[in-house]
């Protein structure tokens, strides 16, 4: 009897034990993982722009040497006045995203001040979503809507020019760097 009891207690200690381990899987070949869809990289350009998340009017610090070049260059030269121009894409209404463009042409005004331009030298508008320079047909083409473009409209720099859709542009002798368009 002991050694009836005794087997019994230790099958029930095995058992009780095998239930808490994790099951042992075979070794499966693996399939290819697919990667989650994202939008596609953003493009890197000389835009004289500072793009903005969506629904947001916070200047990221990839954007801070642009805002210094043209600060700079303001400073420099009293003679020099800019329209920053706060851009959204067609997400809300008219009202909003005016709004909006005001505030995000607001934020790159007051950032170009703090680099040394004049309260004179800069003006803030807004177009909201009304002038569109890409179709809001794609997530891409939208984040690239949601911008404030730095629009020189006196005694612009000499690397200064538009590109193709009207937005301004600078060489490297007046920012040597590059703008990440299209911010998710």
């Amino acid at each position: 009897m002991k050694k009836l009891l005794a087997l019994v207690i230790a099958g029930s200690t095995l058992v009780a034990c095998s239930s808490n381990k994790a099951p042992v899987e075979a070794p499966v070949a693996s399939a290819p993982v697919e990667a989650p869809v994202v939008a596609s990289a953003p493009v890197v350009s000389n835009h004289n722009s500072v793009y903005f998340a969506f629904n947001k009017y916070d200047i990221k610090d990839d954007y801070a040497g642009v805002v210094k070049a043209n600060g700079s260059y303001l400073a420099a030269n009293a003679a020099a006045k800019v329209q920053v121009q706060g851009n959204t894409d067609d997400i809300g209404s008219v009202e909003y995203n005016l709004s909006l463009g005001q505030k995000r042409a607001d934020a790159v005004k007051k950032a170009l001040i703090a680099t040394g331009a004049s309260k004179a030298q800069v003006e803030a508008t807004s177009n909201g979503k009304l002038k569109a320079k890409y179709a809001n047909d794609t997530s891409e083409a939208r984040a690239m809507n949601r911008r404030a473009d730095i629009t020189y409209k006196a005694a612009q720099p000499a690397g200064y020019s538009d590109d193709s859709n009207g937005l301004p542009m600078v060489d490297g002798s007046v920012y040597n760097g590059t703008v990440t368009q299209g911010v998710e």
